[in-house]
């Protein structure tokens, strides 16, 4: 089991027994940013999810296709674009990303969206990358 999969099941765990005895889990952490491009990386992903969500209303959302962390390259998404929903993930500092694409000026965009910057997701089984 590779490390990130092990920070993974951790924080599900966690969250789990957190709901299950009725505590309310913490506040999401900042998005952490990476030193430099070559940080920039991600678990496997596959489509396991087919579920969506927007891009939260009255700002521009950053997609980042190198992987889930804040200092990777983003692209902008508009405010309200539906973001079509792979699988998610915890990335290494413990933040919840989803992986999906988005349809944008006429083109297909792949990549990480920050949960923050997400609508609560419809029609998601909530897998896991």
């Amino acid at each position: 089991m590779s490390a990130g999969s092990i920070l993974r099941f951790a924080a599900a765990s966690v969250m789990g027994a957190a709901l299950l005895f009725g505590a309310t889990p913490a506040p999401a952490q900042a998005a952490a940013s990476v030193t430099s491009a070559a940080d920039c990386h991600s678990e496997a992903w596959g489509p396991y999810d087919y579920g969506y969500a927007y891009t939260v209303s009255g700002k521009t959302s950053p997609l980042r296709a190198a992987g889930p962390y804040s200092g990777c390259t983003p692209y902008s998404v508009p405010a309200g674009t539906e973001f079509s929903i792979d699988c998610r993930m915890y990335n290494d500092v413990g933040n919840l990303w989803y992986h999906g694409d988005v349809f944008v000026n006429g083109q297909y965009r792949s990549g990480w969206m920050f949960s923050s910057n997400l609508t609560f997701p419809s029609g998601s089984n909530f897998a896991w990358c």
